[in-house]
This record gives structure tokens, sequence and C-alpha cells, in this order.
């Protein structure tokens, strides 16, 4: 056989063979399903509950971010300026109304005490000499003994002394008052935050040694955006999100700063909140804010299926459960927002107990 020759039967039957080949793979050489056999459904019948696409009235809200503050902080500032003798207590704990928490050296407060003590017996000593000189003038006086003039002298030293009397009791009274500044004590009952000072250092008045709160009421406070506040009112009973834990609770709205910051454009609002006993200042919390209402789709929680991260329901048909792949959204109660994949005109199926695919 001549090459040429050759080389053109081994081109046929490779082609032929690649014909071959391609009408195995299509299934040309099986047997056909005859045209009467009905398909098959896509998914298989289940039994269950079959409920009609929900249209739902529910709340658009909004979001503002905060922080947790007392409500009731008081500074601990000194009255005097004495060094700071001892600081009974730290950060953290709890005290009472009138519990001692600061002692100042009094050495210096306890001298001034004294002399104005030893100032006050001197000036009622010569109070009451004055006292029996014009009381013997008086007689010297009837008698004749003296002048007029004399007697009107002992009167007056009498008033002189009085006064005399009067301001060293004052006196006394303020060196008495001003060691009793040596010992602070809680003003009201909580918790201390801060302790800005230590023994040994100058307590000044103005500068605060100590910080306190009572956490039985805590405030969040919220910068709120200009467009939102419209939407709020004091008094009005709101609802708010705290801590790492989003504990959901409510707190009455008890004040709206009538003063916008001109960097955030944004007006401070002030929610109080009952502490029940896991709140603490500068936690995280959120305000929501509810601005009305809108319409979504919404199926029951169970009529949800899902196949890795697709989310899918079962729609009925004539041939059948329909699958129907949907995203999902929001969720209210037992029901879940619908986004996309069906409509209001929809039926979905709930699968019985038993008879998932």
């Amino acid at each position: 056989m001549a090459p040429r020759t050759r080389k053109l039967v081994v081109a046929v039957l490779l082609v032929l063979g690649i014909f071959l080949l391609i009408g195995w793979q299509t299934g040309a050489f099986e047997s056909k399903i005859p045209a009467s056999t009905p398909p098959l459904p896509s998914t298989p019948a289940l039994a269950g509950n079959v409920v009609p696409v929900a249209r739902l009235d529910v709340p658009m809200t909004e979001e503002a971010v905060g922080t947790l503050q007392s409500r009731h902080k008081v500074d601990i500032t000194p009255r005097i300026q004495a060094v700071i003798e001892k600081i009974l207590v730290t950060a953290g704990d709890h005290v009472k109304q009138g519990d001692l928490l600061v002692v100042l050296d009094k050495r210096d407060l306890e001298a001034n005490v004294g002399q104005a003590e030893q100032a006050l017996k001197a000036a009622e000593a010569n109070y009451r000499q004055a006292v029996t000189d014009h009381a013997r003038n008086m007689e010297l006086l009837q008698r004749q003994v003296i002048s007029p003039q004399e007697a009107d002298n002992s009167r007056l030293r009498v008033e002189v002394t009085s006064a005399t009397v009067g301001q060293a009791r004052r006196a006394y009274e303020q060196a008495k008052v001003a060691l009793s500044y040596a010992e602070i004590t809680a003003p009201v009952s909580g918790i201390v935050t801060d302790k800005y000072q230590n023994t040994g250092e100058m307590a000044m008045p103005g500068k605060p040694i100590l910080s306190l709160y009572d956490p039985s009421l805590v405030r969040l406070e919220v910068p709120v955006r200009e467009a939102l506040v419209r939407f709020l009112k004091v008094r009005d009973e709101v609802t708010v999100r705290l801590g790492a834990d989003d504990l959901l609770t409510t707190g009455i709205l008890d004040e709206i700063v009538p003063q916008a910051d001109v960097a955030s454009r944004s007006v401070l609002v002030k929610v109080l909140i009952p502490n029940v006993g896991s709140l603490y200042t500068g936690m995280f919390g959120r305000l929501i804010i509810p601005t009305g209402t809108e319409k979504i789709l919404a199926v029951p929680a169970q009529a949800i299926e899902r196949v890795g991260q697709l989310e899918y329901v079962l729609v009925p048909t004539s041939h059948g459960p329909e699958r129907r792949f949907v995203q999902t959204g929001r969720r209210f109660g037992d029901k879940v927002e619908v986004l996309s994949g069906v409509t209001d005109q929809d039926r979905v199926l709930i699968p019985a107990e038993g008879s998932k695919e």
C-alpha cells in the first residue's frame, strides 16, 4: 500500500473513533425513555403544613452608641490644706454615708483649737472682771464717790469685753470646725471609683482625693444625630442594649441637652437605667430609637431549610414541593424576614417532624 493511501486510512479511522467516543459519552447507544413516561418531581413530596408568606408591619429603628455614667458622682475634696495622714479606702470599695474615708494631719489644727480656747477663756475672765468693776462703780456713783464719767467708762468696758468674748467664741468654734475637716467622711453611700492622691501628699481645697458614685441608678449618655432627636421625648420609655452581652433592658429618657455639638452634629441624650447589679460606669451601650414602621415579607422560622450556607423554602406546586433559594434578614419572634426568593402570593411548606429532606 502506498504511503499516501496508508495515511488517509489512518486519518479516517481516527475521525471515526472520535465520533464513536462522543456518541458513547452522550448515551447515543443506550435505551431511550418512552415519551409517555411522566417526568420525575424535582423534590419528593413531603408532609407538613402549608402557610402563606406573610406581609408584616415591623418597627424601623436606629441605634446610637453611648457610655454608662453615674447619675450621682461625687468628688471627695478637702476643705482645708493639710498633709494626708491616712486614706482608708481604695477603688472598688463600697461605703455608706458617714463612713470615714480620709484623715488629714490635724496637729496644727488641734493647736489652733487650744489657742482659741485659751483666748476665749481670757476674754470671758476680762468680761467678768469688767462686770464686777462696773457694778462697784455704780455703787460708788450713787454715793458720789466717783464721777459719772468714770461710771460710763466702766459700762463701756463691759460692752467692749462682751464683744471680745463673742469674737473669741466664734474663733473657737471656727477652729473646732476646721479641726473636723481633718476627717473626711462619705457624703453619700456608693462605690469608690478613683483614688487621685496618696498618703503623705498635700491635700488642697479644689483638688479631689477620691471620687465615688451611687451605683443604684446609672445613666446612659448617648450623642444622637440631629435628624434622630425628633423621635425622642423626655420621660419616654426607651430600649437599650448594654455591655458585650447585649443585655436588653428599658430606661426612662431623663434629659435631652438643648445644645448640639458643632463637630459631630449630635445632641447629648441621657437615659436613666435601674442598676440590676451588673452595670458599671464606663460600660458600652446602645440606645434603640424607633423611627416608624415598614412592611416586610416573612415566613415561619421552621420553613427555612439550609444546605451549607444556602437557605431555601419549599413552595408547593402542581408537580410537588419546589425548592426556592431565599435570602433572609431579621428575626421577629417565630418569623424570619425574607428579602428575596418569594412574593406575598406564594405559600411555603412547613415540613412535619421526621419528614424533612
